[in-house]
């Protein structure tokens, strides 16, 4: 990965378009970020997983313990979940794409 010091988030919303990174880790300011990209089409987007401070657009979620063993095990399960929920999303397509469209896991 490539680290980029003291740059703003108009510098990762750039970096988001060009170099099509899987998903985005942030707070709700990165909600901009995803519709911006999602306006380009539904290929481009960037779906944000919310994680930090502040939270404004999710309930309680802003009280998300993120330090220590618990909060990692919560980080771990808000990716994981995210992951699957971007996997089904790919393969929701009846007898084209649903090889991997898994109730359970």
């Amino acid at each position: 990965g490539k680290v980029y010091v003291g740059n703003d988030l108009w510098h990762m919303r750039s970096l988001c378009f060009t170099d099509k990174p899987d998903f985005l880790i942030g707070n709700s300011y990165g909600k901009y970020i995803q519709r911006d990209t999602r306006y380009k089409g539904e290929e481009f987007e960037v779906p944000l997983i919310r994680i930090g401070f502040p939270i404004f657009d999710r309930h309680h979620q802003h009280r998300a313990t993120t330090l220590g063993y618990e909060g990692m095990m919560s980080v771990v399960t808000q990716l994981t979940n995210a992951v699957l929920e971007q996997l089904d999303k790919e393969t929701i397509g009846m007898g084209t794409t649903d090889y991997n469209f898994d109730l359970v896991r």
